[in-house]
């Protein structure tokens, strides 16, 4: 077997002549490329550890990611649960209407589209807010026992949201807001020119 090697920018090339197992004379040239570098990995674990669960990414550790997300309305820690409900509620109820009135069953109606539409989404709303008051009964039971400290010792308090009194204001507020949201987008149905 005859190898030989040279070196161009940067990679090592190989070439290996061998026999076909056939027997039948013919050589053949097989060529390995391998980079002289380790090259850089974009994706690696959260802090090097690999035990963590979770990769780091361009997105997910690009900074107008981060602030992006400690924007939205569940992780803000300085506003009421009330209030987030709020937000999230006026969000999801004005955003709901749409699919029941131009998809839903009486869409080729006129005048009955949009308050049947509205109706099913309100009808939605109470539904979901009724989901969320089960899922925060079930989940924060009991307060946990065990507080989070920082290395120096400092207690860190928790989010109120993840209580049983901040969930349920959390529901309240939702269902609040997804009411209105969804009465919002009925009033921008009779008053907005352009729709039809």
């Amino acid at each position: 077997m005859a190898v030989a090697m040279r070196s161009s920018t940067g990679l090592r090339a190989t070439a290996a002549r061998r026999q076909m197992p056939l027997g039948l004379g013919r050589v053949s040239t097989v060529r390995v490329c391998a980079a002289d570098t380790k090259k850089a990995q974009v994706i690696s674990p959260v802090n090097g550890d690999p035990f963590v669960g979770m990769l780091e990414t361009p997105v997910t550790s690009a900074p107008i990611v981060a602030t992006y997300l400690s924007n939205l309305p569940a992780y803000r820690t300085g506003v009421a649960p009330v209030l987030r409900g709020v937000e999230i509620g006026l969000a999801h109820g004005f955003l709901l209407a749409g699919p029941f009135i131009k998809l839903g069953p009486l869409r080729n109606v006129p005048e009955t589209a949009e308050i049947a539409g509205s109706l099913s989404a309100a009808g939605l709303v109470l539904i979901l807010a009724l989901c969320l008051s089960i899922y925060g009964s079930a989940q924060f039971q009991s307060t946990p026992s065990i507080g989070v400290k920082t290395l120096s010792g400092r207690s860190v308090a928790r989010d109120p949201l993840f209580s049983a009194d901040g969930w349920s204001e959390f529901a309240a507020g939702f269902l609040v807001g997804g009411e209105a949201g969804v009465a919002w987008a009925y009033v921008c149905t009779q008053i907005l020119p352009y729709y039809s």
